[in-house]
């Protein structure tokens, strides 16, 4: 076992030991695995994690069903929490899609709130 692992395993260690404990013992499970993952593509420590490792796990695990897709996404969410990391990782394509997308970042507006999502105008043609 990595530096890698050992770390997100100490990070999901609380995380796991609150609510609901089979979703969260999944949830850890996939965090773990992607770790696993990074290690192979050479990561040592959670820093070095981004978002081209997130879509190198993606297409990876591209065999899997859009909801098993879906549930690994949400653990990286959690797992990019946890450690602290700005934003969220890339959500995973379409079913069927080994092209993940990327969500908007937030952007800080002059007043100092933060837009999590860019305005879309409703207006008709």
């Amino acid at each position: 076992m990595g530096r890698l692992v050992e770390q997100v395993q100490a990070l999901a260690r609380g995380y796991v030991r609150k609510g609901g404990k089979t979703n969260r013992k999944q949830q850890a499970a996939r965090m773990m695995a992607f770790a696993a993952h990074c290690e192979g593509l050479g990561a040592v420590e959670m820093s070095q994690v981004g978002p081209n490792h997130v879509l190198s796990y993606y297409r990876a695990t591209a065999a899997l069903s859009a909801s098993t897709r879906y549930n690994h996404y949400r653990a990286l969410v959690i797992l990019w929490q946890l450690a602290g990391k700005p934003g969220l990782p890339p959500a995973p394509a379409a079913s069927g899609s080994t092209v993940a997308t990327r969500l908007p970042q937030p952007t800080a507006k002059p007043d100092g709130d933060v837009d999590v999502l860019p305005a879309v105008s409703r207006e008709a043609p």
